[in-house]
């Protein structure tokens, strides 16, 4: 015979009901967005300190999880210049840049292999995979399905030899396909190959560019260690929530936009140009800060538009 069952109510429930309201609230205001992204692509470029903390990590990803529930079809692109770095002082390789660019030999991209492939890209997908059969590892030189060259850079009128630095001509769209189109997330490693089996670097916010424009995603976002575009005032630094491509060019020539922050913006713009539909810079320390700005009004960090 089957025990009844029956519950009651504590007393309480009038203290939280205001609480739940809100939630009912938060899940109407996503409602539409979630209609407009629904099986749409979204390209998400995982960077900063987040990539040194599991914890945090895991967050974002957990993010990415419930983008993915709701009909989003996720494209992660991850580097890993902070581990790289770390590794080659461990091996003695030189560590060297120019420009912001890691300069690669043959030693450094043996060692960038080992960081992104046997401890990034793995991490990420176990993390992910936790949720389920969800994520597949990937990185561009599989099947060759980023197609690089060699990278030729001039500075001060001279020949610079970056060394295993690709910088890349075509993307293989059909074999991105397959992987979403089986309902995996594939999780990619900024590598990519020549012909001849060469195997070169790429810089992530670059290689994020060209996937997401390949695709004219929905959106790019670029997750940092800063909250988006900041300009300094009077008053004091006020961020950025929308902006124009022109926008920031005109940022950038009045050095309002500078350092570090130029190639992700400009990796933007470059997206935008591409058919991307609208790019993201967001601090991705802040927890959740993805599905605010995907799924609110306002979002949390800067959000450039085409003119």
């Amino acid at each position: 015979m089957a025990k009844e069952l029956i519950e009651y109510y504590n007393g309480t429930e009038r203290s939280i009901e205001d609480i739940y309201k809100n939630k009912a609230q938060v899940l109407l205001e996503a409602l539409p967005y979630i209609k407009e992204y629904s099986n749409r692509i979204v390209v998400v470029k995982l960077g900063g300190a987040i990539m040194d903390d599991d914890l945090s990590l895991m967050k974002v990803l957990d993010d990415l999880i419930l983008m993915k529930y709701v009909g989003m079809n996720v494209i992660v692109i991850h580097g890993g210049g902070k581990q790289i770095t770390k590794l080659m002082e461990e091996k003695n390789i030189k560590v060297e840049f120019c420009d912001g660019m890691r300069v690669t030999s043959k030693e450094a991209i043996d060692a960038v292999k080992m960081v992104l492939l046997g401890e990034i890209n793995s991490k990420i997908v176990s993390l992910l995979n936790k949720h389920g059969k969800l994520a597949v590892g990937l990185s561009g030189n599989d099947a060759n399905f980023v197609n690089c060259r060699k990278k030729t850079y001039k500075k001060d009128g001279k020949d610079i030899d970056l060394g295993y630095v690709g910088e890349i001509i075509d993307i293989n769209k059909d074999f991105l396909l397959n992987i979403l189109n089986n309902g995996y997330i594939p999780v990619i490693a900024t590598l990519g190959s020549d012909k001849k089996g060469n195997v070169f670097n790429v810089n992530a916010d670059t290689f994020a560019s060209a996937i997401a424009s390949k695709f004219e995603a929905k959106k790019m976002i670029l997750l940092t260690d800063v909250d988006g575009i900041k300009i300094a005032g009077a008053d004091g630094e006020k961020l950025v929530s929308k902006i124009s491509a022109s926008g920031c060019r005109k940022l950038i020539e009045i050095r309002d936009i500078s350092k570090g922050m130029i190639p992700k913006v400009n990796s933007c713009i470059d997206a935008l140009l591409g058919g991307v539909e609208r790019a993201h810079i967001l601090n991705g320390n802040q927890e959740h800060s993805i599905l605010i700005e995907i799924f609110t009004d306002k979002g949390i960090g800067t959000m450039i538009v085409k003119d």
